[in-house]
């Protein structure tokens, strides 16, 4: 046991002695969550440049042009003509522009259809919500109208301007907003944000990639003779091969440890239950050993490990939604998914960060990753060549 934890011990600090370990270890996985995770800067709202151009000028354009204004997604400038209208858009100042033309009051007083000029530029994607959005609102001006003319009527006023005033402030007091809401058992539905799921993600990435120069080691000893010379010296092949694969284990969960703690400093990562969190991240160490251990075991040298083992590694992310959701990919690519450990390690994270999850919830993954580490491991450590 003693050989076991020297040995470990050496593998340990010589990985952490070694500058280029610092960079792929900590440096990347932070530099890229920054990045991708869009948490350097909190995003604001884009609000789409509309110019507006009232010809006729009365109470009900007036009123339009207020309504517009409110509307968070556009930002609202009055210009006096068609022309500089247009000149704006053309030029890119502007996203579009909406013309109220004479006689659109007068249309809604005499019961008539009112229009109002819309015109943007061929690279608007959201014209159609802004002509649904006119619709909408030259819609709502009819009914208002009508309903002030009945007013009007039943209190014997041909004056239609006060009337429709209250009755346009009255019913801003109750205006309706839908709050859309998923409904699932418990937290069922809940996902991690993207700072979570960011830091969660290149923390696994980057893990897996750094575990390819550490299990490289047993491919190193043997190619300068280290190797064989501890085969010679009065300690058991378990000892030895023990002793590397404890190595690369705690060498990898230092690395996991450090970057959670980075992430709950630096992006606010809450990452739940602490055990469950041990257990999980124990077994996604021992796949990841595992791994390291079957493609070294089928490789001649470092540089074939390197190669073949970061191709395996970045495709398999891709595949087991360390990039982005797996909600966004077809059925197919999701069932294929579920022979990534990448996969089943995501899902005990979000169970755990996102779910507020504790270790019952994340049996199921752990035993998945557990099995992938024991085929990995079995075929891995029968690959070791002795001799």
């Amino acid at each position: 046991m003693g050989r076991m934890l020297a040995l470990c011990g050496f593998e340990v600090q010589r990985v952490f002695k070694q500058p280029r370990s610092w960079v792929l270890m900590f440096l990347l996985p932070i530099f890229f969550t920054f990045v991708f995770g869009g948490i350097t800067s909190t995003p604001e709202l884009v609000k789409t440049k509309l110019v507006v151009v009232d010809e006729d000028g009365t109470l009900l354009s007036q009123a339009l042009v207020e309504k517009l204004n409110r509307e968070e997604l556009y930002a609202v400038s009055l210009v006096q003509s068609v022309n500089e209208a247009q000149t704006l858009v053309q030029e890119k100042k502007a996203a579009g522009s909406v013309v109220v033309p004479k006689g659109y009051q007068e249309n809604y007083i005499a019961g008539q259809k009112a229009e109002v000029v819309f015109q943007h530029g061929p690279d608007l994607a959201i014209s159609i919500g802004i002509r649904q959005w006119l619709d909408d609102a030259l819609a709502q001006t009819a009914v208002q109208m009508k309903a002030t003319t009945l007013w009007s009527d039943q209190i014997g006023s041909l004056a239609w301007q006060e009337p429709y005033a209250q009755f346009v402030s009255a019913a801003g007091q109750y205006e309706v907003t839908v709050e859309a809401e998923a409904i699932a058992k418990g937290k069922q539905g809940e996902q991690m944000n993207s700072s979570a799921q960011r830091a969660v993600g290149f923390a696994i990435m980057f893990v897996m990639m750094s575990m390819l120069p550490v299990t490289g080691a047993i491919l190193e000893a043997r190619k300068s003779g280290v190797w064989y010379r501890m085969m010679a010296v009065p300690a058991t092949r378990l000892q030895i091969l023990g002793g590397y694969m404890l190595s690369f284990f705690v060498t990898g969960w230092l690395q996991f440890a450090i970057l959670m703690g980075f992430s709950s400093v630096l992006f606010g990562v809450e990452w739940g239950n602490w055990f469950a969190q041990f257990v999980l991240v124990s077994a996604f160490l021992l796949c990841v050993v595992g791994l390291g251990m079957l493609i070294a075991g089928f490789v001649r040298s470092t540089e074939q490990q390197m190669a073949f083992g970061s191709l395996l590694i970045l495709s398999t992310c891709m595949l087991g939604g360390v990039y982005w959701p797996l909600d966004i990919v077809s059925e197919t690519m999701r069932k294929a998914a579920d022979f990534t450990p990448q996969k089943w390690a995501i899902d005990g994270f979000t169970e755990l960060i996102a779910r507020g999850g504790g270790l019952g919830d994340v049996v199921g993954p752990v035993a998945v990753l557990l099995g992938f580490a024991v085929v990995f491991l079995v075929v891995g450590v029968k690959r070791v060549r002795y001799e």
